[in-house]
């Protein structure tokens, strides 16, 4: 039993201990019976074993409870001082196993035999070897999935995957059409041949690119965009090229993962852009080389590392992926998509742990990673602090208002970009250098936007959004969202979930029991005081 310091236990206490193993309260306790508790209790060092601690419990007017559960709970014996200790530590199973207090002493004090009382239990996430010796004496794998560069990951997602097709369809056109044209400087002559070499639908987006080209060069002719589209086209095709490359090495990726006889680990997240990707791809791989993780020999699912081109086959693929790994990581990002939150959801519907990772980076550290960023990035990392932070506008000098209002540069640049798929280099670099001072003006309020936005993210996953706390589906229990905001926090708290070492804090108030996680501060399960929901949810749960 748990060492603690010995104190006298009164008849109260006793009570107060056999209301919180039993989850009832006690009824009909006469004077009498007080008297006799108080005898048997004086003597704080005595030992009680398994048909002693019964017979004190008849006496409070409780149900017996078998051998198995009395060993489990309090071992071969335990002093009088060591009760509240001991059924502390039950609470946390009977929360960890049933989310209810009634029905785990229900179910658990009537068994008598040691394996039936085992089988019942099932492993539990906090009695395991921290060592991790089961993970390291895994085999290698047979197939090792082929790594995608971080640069490259955007490529296996769906949109960024269109814009290059499109582009070098149209790339394909422009360059047809300069040929075709000659030496013809008149803009008009170039736009009727692309009308005879193309349909109405594909010339509005030719014909904006050429727009886009006009306005950043109003004095370039006809024969200079000729010349920009020969000299951009082949970077243009070898990005295309790399595409292909890129979804084939991922789609193999995808056939390793799923033959792989373990998977441990699902990373649930949005991607939409392309910093969605670099940052998931930093995340993952900075994760899973920290020691206390890559020691392990952990099998994880990467989405940068995956490709599926047909929507159905992806959603079977994760699913099947959701549903094998022991728990889900869940990074959250710029965009809270239904995909990703369903991931979340699907995860504790099945009773396994998600830990929800959210960046807490210093502003100044942010401000750098910003100004390195092309243009296009920064007006859209500002489209998201403008939607996402109310304070955003409101809390920031009269002077920077004005300025992030009448800032126009930046979208000017963003709205006249040619060709979106493959970076201009030279005009980033000489926008940088025009705008130098105006760009760390606005990629710092960006910075203390997103550490505010992300704070508040993490406030409201932990504290009160309704995805935070989610209902197995098979069992009942309330199962809550883990929310860290460093990658040492979350190799810590990954390798207590897949060693089964992980450590919890009781906690109560007036309206609920709280199994709260010690290394996120996060609470994993919940048990409610409200006696109409408790007796109906559990009458009618595991009756459906």
């Amino acid at each position: 039993m748990p060492s603690d310091t010995l104190r006298k236990v009164e008849p109260k206490t006793f009570c107060f201990v056999a209301v919180r193993l039993t989850g009832t309260s006690i009824k009909g306790l006469g004077d009498g019976e007080i008297s006799l508790l108080a005898h048997i209790l004086a003597d704080d060092g005595r030992e009680i074993d398994h048909s002693q601690l019964n017979e004190l419990l008849l006496l409070v007017n409780k149900d017996r409870m078998g051998k198995p559960m009395f060993r489990f709970v309090f071992g071969g014996a335990c002093r009088v001082s060591q009760l509240e200790v001991a059924v502390e530590r039950y609470q946390k199973i009977a929360m960890l196993r049933y989310g209810n207090f009634v029905f785990a002493y229900r179910i658990l004090s009537r068994i008598v035999d040691e394996d039936e009382f085992a089988a019942e239990l099932g492993s539990l996430c906090i009695e395991g070897d921290s060592t991790g010796a089961a993970y390291r004496a895994r085999a290698q794998k047979l197939l090792e999935v082929e790594n995608i560069p971080r640069d490259d990951t955007p490529l296996v997602g769906y949109l960024s995957a269109t814009q290059i097709v499109a582009e070098a369809g149209r790339s394909k056109l422009l360059r047809v059409a300069a040929k075709t044209m000659g030496e013809v400087s008149s803009w008009n002559a170039f736009e009727e041949v692309i009308r005879e070499l193309s349909n109405p639908e594909e010339q509005l987006a030719v014909f904006g690119m050429i727009r886009n080209y006009q306005s950043r060069n109003p004095d370039r002719t006809a024969n200079d965009f000729a010349a920009y589209i020969t000299e951009v086209a082949p970077e243009i095709e070898r990005r295309h090229a790399r595409l292909q490359q890129v979804q084939s090495i991922a789609t193999r990726n995808q056939d390793i993962y799923l033959t792989w006889d373990h998977m441990d680990v699902y990373f649930a997240t949005s991607m939409r852009k392309a910093w969605e990707f670099a940052d998931l791809y930093d995340f993952i791989s900075g994760l899973m080389k920290r020691p206390a993780i890559h020691e392990l020999n952990v099998r994880f699912f990467d989405p940068t590392q995956s490709y599926t081109g047909n929507r159905v086959d992806k959603g079977l693929v994760e699913s099947l992926m959701l549903k094998r790994a022991k728990c889900t990581v869940y990074s959250v990002q710029d965009t809270d998509t239904l995909g990703k939150d369903s991931e979340l959801a699907a995860t504790l519907a099945q009773g396994k742990p998600v830990i929800a990772y959210v960046p807490s980076k210093p502003e100044a550290d942010r401000l750098v990673e910003l100004l390195q960023e092309d243009p296009q990035t920064v007006l859209e990392r500002l489209r998201f602090v403008l939607n996402a932070d109310e304070r955003f506008m409101t809390d920031m000098s009269a002077q920077d208002r004005t300025f992030v209002a009448e800032f126009r540069a930046l979208t000017d640049f963003a709205h006249t970009v040619v060709f979106r798929s493959v970076p201009e280099r030279q005009a980033v670099e000489t926008f940088r250098l025009r705008h130098s001072s105006e760009m760390k003006r606005l990629c710092r309020l960006i910075a203390v936007a997103e550490k505010r936005i992300y704070d508040s993210r993490a406030n409201t996953l932990k504290r009160f959004h309704p995805l935070g706390i989610q209902v197995n589906l098979a069992t009942g229990v309330a199962n809550g969202v883990m929310v860290v905001r460093s990658f040492d926090e979350c190799a810590a708290l990954l390798r207590s979930i897949l060693t089964d070492t992980m450590e919890f804090d009781l906690v109560e108030d007036g309206s609920m029991w709280y199994l709260r996680e010690r290394i996120s501060g996060s609470y994993f399960r919940v048990v409610t005081k409200n006696t109409k929901i408790n007796n109906c949810f559990w009458n009618f749960y595991l009756r459906g």
